[in-house]
């Protein structure tokens, strides 16, 4: 039998593991095939039904919600070509507010949607908001923002009274749940077993990443494969993808891969979502000139497809063969669809530009629609056949 010591030891190191496990990442313009700006979050937690919809701010920004129905927005594009995700960060302690008022990280999201046009505004509201104390963290952490544009990219770390920023420089950079930036000493109760997965974690992202450039460029497909890993118990195999299901403390629950057009954001700019666990259903083109999306994504039961396929299949399935190639050719048709309506903005003719992209998202909506749908069934025959 082993010892206490380890069983308590295997216990921490599970509860870290779960407790903790978003990633998220940014490409610089220079390191990704397509020369835009590329910002991913995978968004891991407890099992809840999942949403996405477009918003107007009341000064008139519009922008993009993914997230969590009846919660804020866990990753958000608006029409400027500002993106900002959130993770959770170190373990802190959390002092009295008093009676000050504060906000949470929905509203923070929520905030930088609707005033900012930069990142570099983005990163300068949360300052305010972290330094004036007017933040409230979840009840035992931080959290970690990434915030960028079509130009430049920034890590954000944010907790009560702290707020620390610094400018992604380099090609990529990966950001887990745990603090990394100079300042957070202070504050930060983060401590092992946490730390070592967390970091662990981190290299397993950026190895995968990396593998799967090509011509030593960073590609969408790369970025879609790297989180559909998935992680294991070691340290050298803590990939991105948490495999769950409806009763797990932390699961994969879904995932944006933002592109950022610098020319015609507002129009051009691409969140391609999972909205359900990334190995159970497809990443579908959501551009910004989308004018609304279908009310299956906007209500829950798009991600509960990927709910029963996950649940009736496990993370290791067959299908996942039939949902790249489908991403694959979505891919390519956006990309083309994108090129023509860039053509067409040039020449001022928007109403046209609009038309296009929306009439490829229909296509598009309707071919994964029909593929989805078809695996549910099939998921929903085998867990009926499961209970007999």
């Amino acid at each position: 039998m082993r010892s206490m010591t380890a069983m308590l030891i295997a216990s921490a190191v599970a509860a870290a593991t779960t407790a903790e496990a978003c990633t998220s990442w940014a490409i610089r313009p220079e390191a990704s095939e397509s020369g835009m700006m590329i910002v991913q979050k995978i968004l891991d937690e407890r099992y809840t039904p999942l949403d996405a919809d477009f918003r107007v701010g009341p000064n008139g920004i519009r922008w993009l919600r993914i997230g969590r129905c009846g919660f804020g927005a866990s990753l958000s594009m608006n029409e400027k070509g500002v993106v900002i995700t959130s993770n959770c960060g170190d373990a802190i302690d959390i002092k009295s507010f008093g009676d000050r008022h504060v906000i949470g990280n929905y509203d923070l999201q929520r905030l930088v949607m609707r005033n900012c046009s930069t990142a570099v505004e983005g990163v300068e509201l949360l300052k305010s908001i972290g330094r004036d104390r007017r933040f409230r963290a979840r009840p035992t952490n931080g959290y970690t923002q990434i915030v960028a544009d079509a130009r430049r990219a920034f890590v954000v770390e944010i907790g009560d009274g702290y707020v620390e920023a610094a400018e992604v420089t380099g090609g990529m950079h990966v950001v887990v749940n745990s603090w990394m930036l100079p300042g957070s000493e202070e504050i930060s109760r983060q401590g092992f077993p946490g730390l070592r997965v967390n970091r662990a974690r981190n290299a397993c992202a950026v190895a995968m990443l990396r593998k799967k450039r090509v011509n030593g460029k960073y590609t969408l497909r790369g970025c879609f494969d790297t989180s559909r890993m998935i992680r294991g118990s070691s340290d050298t195999d803590r990939y991105p993808f948490v495999p769950g299901k409806r009763h797990a403390k932390s699961m994969s629950l879904e995932t944006g891969c933002f592109e950022i057009d610098p020319e015609f954001p507002e129009y051009l700019s691409c969140a391609y979502t999972s909205l359900g666990p990334q190995r159970h259903t497809i990443y579908l083109p959501i551009p910004m000139a989308l004018r609304q999306l279908p009310d299956k994504m906007r209500d829950g039961r798009w991600g509960e497809m990927a709910y029963a396929h996950q649940e009736a299949f496990g993370a290791e399935h067959g299908d996942l063969e039939k949902m790249t190639a489908l991403e694959d050719k979505f891919i390519a048709e956006f990309a083309s669809a994108r090129a023509e309506a860039r053509k067409l903005l040039k020449e001022g003719k928007k109403d046209e530009a609009v038309k296009l992209l929306n009439d490829c998202f229909d296509r598009q909506y309707a071919e994964a629609d029909k593929l989805m749908t078809a695996l549910q069934a099939a998921a929903n025959e085998k867990l009926k056949a499961d209970k007999k």
